[in-house]
C-alpha cells in the first residue's frame, strides 16, 4: 500500500476533527474508509448515544472490511490522552489506523494521539485549535487480523 494514501487519509481525519472543534460543534467519532479504488468515504456516527458510538463504529468498520474492498481505515475520536504518554495537552484527537497490507505484522495498527488546546475570543463562537506533537503507538490489528 502506498503510505501517501494512508497519510492523506489521516491528515483528512485530523483536519475534519479540528474544523468541528474550531466551529464549536460536537465531535462524535467517525471513520474514514480507504477503498482499493483509492477513494475515501466517511462512516458517520449513527448512534444516538455518543458514548456507545465508538464501539458501534468499530463494528460497522469490521463489517465493511469483511464485505468490501477496503484497504485501510481511520477511526477518529475525541479523547482524554492517558497521562503515561505525557501529552502536551490532556485532550486530543485519536486516530486508530489499520491497513490490510500490514495485517500479517505483529504491530499492524497504530493509534495516533494529537494533543490540542482550544482558544477563543470572548463573545465569539469561533475558536482556534493549537495542535501539539502527535504521539504514535503501535499495536496488534483489531480489524485486519492476519
Amino acid at each position: 500500500m502506498d503510505d501517501e494514501r494512508i497519510f492523506a487519509m489521516v491528515e483528512h481525519a485530523v483536519n475534519q476533527a479540528v474544523e468541528r472543534l474550531e466551529k464549536n460543534r460536537p465531535l462524535p467519532p467517525f471513520a474514514l474508509l480507504l477503498g482499493s479504488d483509492g477513494k475515501v468515504r466517511e462512516l458517520p456516527c449513527t448512534e444516538p448515544d455518543e458514548q456507545h458510538c465508538y464501539e458501534a463504529l468499530l463494528q460497522r468498520v469490521r463489517a465493511e472490511t469483511q464485505m468490501g474492498d477496503i484497504d485501510a481505515f481511520a477511526l477518529t475520536a475525541r479523547v482524554t490522552i492517558p497521562e503515561h504518554y505525557r501529552p502536551e495537552a490532556p485532550q486530543g484527537i485519536r486516530v486508530h489506523i489499520e491497513e490490510k497490507a500490514a495485517s500479517q505484522r505483529k504491530i499492524a495498527a497504530r493509534l495516533i494521539y494529537v494533543p490540542y488546546d482550544l482558544f477563543g475570543a470572548e463573545g465569539s463562537d469561533r475558536r482556534s485549535a493549537m495542535l501539539h506533537t502527535p504521539i504514535s503507538i503501535g499495536m496488534p490489528a483489531e480489524i485486519f487480523k492476519g
